[in-house]
């Protein structure tokens, strides 16, 4: 399942800028979720955000943003598989 989501604010500047968009794919059980990948998933009191993975570590997913004030799991932890929601294909 495809989605299409347009980036709001500069938390993963300049790899993706205000504005633009990207096409996601679902992520299942079986899809594989590397260091480096895009996803996308919600946190509670921030909404929907979109992070690339820095490490995984004991099924543990810890993303970044590339804005040194980005909100991410410095502040909210790690996220498990179930939290990903989709994994950024491309942009446009």
């Amino acid at each position: 399942m495809l989605q299409i989501f347009k980036i709001s604010g500069d938390s993963l500047y300049p790899f993706y800028k205000d504005g633009q968009r990207v096409v996601c794919r679902k992520i299942f059980k079986s899809t594989k979720v590397n260091i480096d990948d895009t996803v996308v998933f919600e946190k509670d009191n921030y909404g929907a955000m979109i992070k690339k993975v820095k490490f995984i570590e004991n099924n543990a997913y810890f993303v970044e943003g590339t804005d040194p004030y980005s909100i991410d799991s410095k502040d909210f932890g790690a996220l498990s598989k179930q939290e990903l929601k989709y994994k950024v294909l491309f942009k446009f």
